[in-house]
This record gives C-alpha cells, sequence and structure tokens, in this order.
C-alpha cells in the first residue's frame, strides 16, 4: 500500500502488510496530514473516513460507490468517478514499475519483514529514479 505525490508520483508513505488484510485496512496509516486531497477508489470511501479527511482539512476525492439505499449513483457522482479515477491512474506508475523494472510481481520471502524491507528498498529506488526525471528533465539532460 502506497501514499504518492500527485504531481511527481513521489511515494511518501509505504504500509506492508499480509494478504489477510483488505487493501482499505491501511489507508489512515498512509495519510500523512499535509496533503490538500486524498484520492482512492470505491472501496476506500467511509464516513468515518470521510469525516477524519474533512477534520484534517484534506479535500475528500474517494470515488463514491452505489449502496442498498442508492442503487444506482446519481449522473452528477459518476462524473465525479471519472474525474478522480483520471488523477488515481497515475498513482498505479509506481506498482508497474515494481512490476516490471524491479521483478516484483511476487513478493520472494516468506517473512514479512524481509518483504517489508524489500519493498521499502524498491520504493526508495523509484523515488530516486523519479526525482532525476523531476529535477532535470529529458530535454536538460540532452542539452
Amino acid at each position: 500500500h502506497i501514499g504518492a505525490d500527485q504531481a511527481h508520483t513521489i511515494i511518501r508513505r509505504v504500509e506492508v502488510s499480509d494478504a489477510s488484510l483488505t487493501d482499505t485496512e491501511p489507508a489512515d496509516q498512509l495519510i500523512c496530514g499535509d496533503e490538500k486531497a486524498a484520492y482512492g477508489d470505491q472501496a476506500y470511501y467511509t464516513h468515518a473516513r470521510h469525516d477524519r479527511l474533512a477534520e484534517a482539512n484534506i479535500k475528500d476525492r474517494l470515488m463514491r460507490r452505489a449502496n442498498k439505499h442508492h442503487p444506482e449513483l446519481p449522473p452528477r457522482q459518476k462524473l465525479r468517478n471519472r474525474l478522480i479515477a483520471k488523477v488515481r491512474a497515475a498513482v498505479e506508475r509506481p506498482f508497474a514499475v515494481f512490476k516490471e523494472h524491479y521483478g516484483m510481481r511476487r513478493v520472494r520471502f516468506f517473512n514479512l519483514a524481509a518483504n517489508r524491507t524489500q519493498c521499502m528498498l524498491a520504493a526508495c529506488a523509484y523515488n530516486l529514479r523519479t526525482m532525476i526525471g523531476a529535477l532535470f528533465p529529458p530535454a536538460e539532460r540532452r542539452a
């Protein structure tokens, strides 16, 4: 689980858990507190999380989902979800790099501590690689 910066997809927080936890359980630990907005897919939205974000003056950009009281989302919510999805797509980039460049399609160890170390090192490597691109854009590197 990662918390990433929207502008450059720099990884700000990493939480490693075993497979018995759902993706949404460690979500609150990914919030640093200085964010302007928090983006997430439909599974992350809860009223309690919405209230915590509002209390911290962080805009809630968690996608909404239909429920038993509202079986179909109104058109406004559907549009909101589409707009949020465009921003969220960038956060999938670190996972693509982990899989394609770092060989992390699966974790290598049976030990959570070793897997946590591997994920943290991969996040550090990703951040270093990303910051080179942010500090020295490709046009400047050629000159």
